[in-house]
C-alpha cells in the first residue's frame, strides 16, 4: 500500500469519527432539552396548575393573544400567565404564587358604621343667652361711669354707674321721715308701703338698711354689674340723662359661646339637633373640642345655599373670642352597613361587579351600592358580611373572567331575571283614574319588554292632562318608563286605542 492510499484511509477513518462524534452530541443536546424542558413544563403545571394541566400561557393584559410556552411577556415587563384546564366553570383560579405576583389583595367584607361627616366651616359668636343689661328704674343723670370703652372686662357685683335721680331722692326722704314718726301715726303697713317704693325705683337694699338705721339720704344711688364678661355697647356717657328703663351699658359673658357653622344645602338632610361634632380652631392647633348640635336656623342663606346650626361650648379663660374661624365635622349616628373597599368595585357603565372569592375560584357577582363614606361603599345587595372581595388586581381577574365568558353568563342572567328599566310600551283597559293623586289602574297584557305577564297595575301619570278625555272602561295604549329616583312607573304617553 503506498503513501497516497494509507493518506486516503486516514482520511475516511477521520470523516467517519467526525460523523459520529456530531450524531453523539446532537442525540445528547436533544436529550437534554427533553429532559430539562420536561422539568420546566412539569414545573410550570405544578407550579401554575396543580392537579391539572396548562392549556396556554397568556398575558392578563392582552388576554386574546395566547402562547404556546411560558416565558416574558412580549407586550408588559411581565412574566406570561398559565391558563389551566381544571379551572371551574363559575370561576377563575389564581396560583398563590401568581396572586403575589399580581399584587392581588382580599379583604372581607364587613359591617361598619358610616354614618356621613359633614365638613363646616364655623364662627364663634357670643352667646346671646348671656347677655345683659344694666339699667336705671326711674329717670336721672350718670354722674359716674366705671367704664369708658365697648370691650372692657366687669365682674359681677362690680360697680357700673352713679346715678342720681330726683324722684328716688325724694323717695329716700319721705322713708326716712315715715320712720321718725310716731307708730300711731305711721303704723307698720305705711312704712312697708315707703320701703316698698324705695325698692320699685331700684335702690339697694344696703342703703335702705342705712336709711333705717339713721343714715342720711345718699344724693346718688350706684348701679352693679349683674353678671360678669365684657362690655359691648354703652348706652350713657357720664353726665347723660336716662330714662326709666335705658340701658347705660350692656355686658356679654364669655363664659360660654356659639360657633355657627354654615353646612351646604345638600347635607341638610342628614342634619339633626344633637349630633355630634368636632370643633378645631386654627388659632390653637391641637386643641380639639367636642359638643353637640343645639339648634337649627330656620332659614337658609339664598346666595351661598348654606343652612346655619348651632354648637354651644364653654370657653374657659375667656380663649374663644368673638369672630375666630373654626373648622367643624358633624359626626353622623346609626349608619351601620354592610361594606367593602371603593376601590373593588368594578362599575361596567351597565352594572357594578366585585370579584368575589370562591372555593371553585374568583367569581364576578353583581351588587347594588348605596352611598359612599370616604373609602369605603355600602353594599345593599349581591354580597353578604364575611364574603372576600379583590379590592387590588380585581382588573386582571376581571378579564380573565371576560375571556372565559364568565361576564357574558352573568350579563344573560341579570336580563333574563331583572326589568328592563328602559321605556317599554303595552296596551290595556282604564280600571280606575285617581286625578288627585295622578294616577291611573290599567288591567293590561304580557309586557315582554319587562317579563310581566299580564296584570292590573297602577301608573304615575308624568302630566295631569295626559288623562283628559278617558274615564274607566276606555282601551288604551301607552308608553311608561321607571322614575329615576324610586320603582314607581310613569306613563308618557298614554292615548284612546283604535279598536274597543
Amino acid at each position: 500500500m503506498n503513501r497516497n492510499q494509507i493518506m486516503t484511509r486516514i482520511r475516511s477513518i477521520n470523516r467517519r469519527r467526525a460523523i459520529s462524534l456530531a450524531l453523539i452530541t446532537l442525540i445528547i443536546a436533544a436529550l437534554a432539552y427533553w429532559y430539562f424542558e420536561g422539568r420546566d413544563a412539569e414545573s410550570a403545571d405544578s407550579s401554575d396548575c396543580p392537579g391539572s394541566e396548562v392549556l396556554y400561557w397568556y398575558d392578563p393584559m392582552v388576554p386574546d393573544q395566547r402562547f404556546d410556552q411560558p416565558g416574558q411577556s412580549p407586550f408588559m415587563d411581565m412574566a406570561l400567565v398559565a391558563k389551566c384546564s381544571g379551572e371551574a366553570a363559575g370561576g377563575v383560579r389564581v396560583s398563590p404564587a401568581m396572586m403575589q405576583n399580581l399584587g392581588v389583595r382580599v379583604v372581607a367584607a364587613e359591617i361598619r358604621d358610616i354614618a356621613p361627616t359633614v365638613p363646616a366651616i364655623g364662627r364663634v359668636e357670643i352667646d346671646e343667652r348671656l347677655i345683659s343689661e344694666v339699667q336705671t328704674l326711674t329717670s336721672g343723670f350718670v354722674e359716674y361711669l366705671g367704664v369708658r370703652a365697648e370691650g372692657e372686662p366687669v365682674r359681677r357685683g362690680s360697680r357700673i354707674a352713679s346715678v342720681y335721680s330726683p324722684e328716688l331722692l325724694t323717695a329716700q326722704y319721705e322713708y326716712r321721715a315715715v320712720l321718725e314718726m310716731p307708730q300711731e301715726v305711721a303704723p307698720q303697713s305705711l312704712r312697708s308701703a315707703a320701703r316698698s317704693r324705695l325698692s320699685l325705683l331700684g335702690l339697694p337694699d344696703a342703703q335702705i338698711r342705712q336709711l333705717e338705721r339713721g343714715g342720711a339720704p345718699q344724693r346718688t344711688y350706684p348701679v352693679y354689674a349683674p353678671a360678669s364678661g365684657v362690655v359691648t355697647r354703652i348706652g350713657a356717657r357720664p353726665g347723660a340723662q336716662v330714662q326709666l328703663g335705658q340701658s347705660i351699658v350692656t355686658i356679654a359673658g364669655l363664659s360660654r359661646v356659639w360657633v355657627v357653622a354654615e353646612v351646604p344645602e345638600a347635607a341638610i338632610g342628614d342634619i339633626r339637633i344633637g349630633l355630634p361634632v368636632e370643633i378645631r380652631f386654627p388659632a390653637y392647633p391641637g386643641d380639639v373640642r367636642e359638643g353637640a348640635i343645639d339648634y337649627l336656623y330656620p332659614s337658609l342663606d339664598q346666595e351661598a345655599r348654606t343652612a346655619r346650626v348651632r354648637i354651644t361650648i364653654a370657653n374657659p379663660g375667656g380663649r374663644l373670642l368673638e369672630g375666630m374661624f373654626a373648622n367643624i365635622t358633624i359626626q353622623g349616628t346609626g349608619g351601620m352597613a354592610l361594606v367593602i373597599p371603593s376601590e373593588a368595585l368594578i362599575d361596567t357603565g351597565r352594572r357594578t361587579v366585585v370579584i368575589v372569592k370562591r372555593e371553585s375560584g374568583f367569581v364576578p357577582v353583581e351588587v347594588r351600592v348605596g352611598r359612599e363614606a370616604g373609602e369605603w361603599t355600602q353594599i345593599l345587595e349581591g354580597i353578604e358580611s364575611g364574603d372576600e372581595v379583590v379590592s387590588s388586581g380585581q382588573f386582571l381577574i376581571d378579564s380573565e373572567a371576560s375571556l372565559s365568558g364568565i361576564i357574558e353568563r352573568l350579563s344573560a342572567t341579570s336580563a333574563a331575571t331583572a326589568p328592563n328599566p328602559e321605556k317599554a310600551s303595552a296596551t290595556g283597559r282604564v280600571r280606575a283614574i285617581n286625578t288627585p293623586q295622578n294616577t291611573v289602574s290599567i288591567q293590561h297584557g304580557p309586557v315582554p319588554a319587562m317579563n310581566w305577564p299580564p296584570m292590573t297595575m297602577t301608573f304615575g301619570i308624568r302630566e295631569p292632562g295626559q288623562l283628559r278625555g278617558l274615564s274607566a272602561g276606555d282601551r288604551v295604549q301607552f308608553r311608561f318608563r321607571r322614575r329615576q329616583e324610586g320603582d314607581q312607573y310613569i306613563i308618557e304617553q298614554i292615548d284612546r286605542a283604535t279598536t274597543q
